[in-house]
């Protein structure tokens, strides 16, 4: 697809109590799990950290930080569309390993005629899993300028096109230490 992909490797990681993006994920970590799984149905790859001092290794792809110290997915959304080089960008978390090609093609295909394609799950907006044009832009810059940091909040201001009816497993995200177990077992036995 004419559409670049952005990985977005810039959280906390609070509950899981290390960088998610590193984890390992058989001979890999999360963060290139989630890219490599994605990136053949793109013609270009970024993945947004929040601060340098996160790249803790080499990663095979573009690497954009966070105008915005602390600012959250909108900071890595706002780098990525700066650096996209295609007016359409499919965003998804590092701890989102379940998303497929599939509903990033989805994504980018109902994005062409508005500002963001976003799944919404049991009447929740998913926005670190959807797609960007870069009319967005304007705004999420003008909402990390105003202080107003969280990503759901963003849709209220873009036009954007609902992708319903998707099945939830899909936008899992792997959160906890008991989220990664779970996900070990499942990629286990999926080799």
């Amino acid at each position: 697809m004419q559409a670049s992909l952005l990985v977005l490797a810039g959280g906390g990681s609070r509950r899981m109590g290390r960088p998610k993006a590193w984890v390992e994920v058989g001979d890999t970590y999360l963060l290139r799990f989630v890219a490599d799984r994605l990136a053949p149905a793109f013609s270009e790859v970024l993945v947004s950290f929040g601060e340098p001092e996160q790249l803790e290794e080499p990663v095979p792809y573009r690497v954009v930080f966070d105008r915005k110290p602390s600012a959250g997915p909108l900071g890595g959304l706002e780098a990525g569309l700066v650096a996209a080089r295609n007016e359409v960008m499919f965003v998804v978390a590092c701890d989102m390993p379940y998303v497929t090609q599939e509903v990033a093609q989805m994504a980018i295909a109902a994005a062409r005629g508005c500002d963001a394609a976003i799944p919404r799950i049991g009447g929740r907006p998913e926005p670190v899993c959807g797609a960007y044009r870069r009319s967005a832009l304007p705004f999420i810059t003008g909402a990390l300028n105003a202080g107003r940091f969280k990503a759901a909040d963003l849709a209220a201001e873009l036009d954007v096109t609902w992708l319903e009816g998707l099945d939830s497993q899909l936008f899992r995200s792997l959160n906890t230490p008991q989220d990664l177990e779970r996900f070990h077992a499942e990629f286990a036995g999926q080799r």
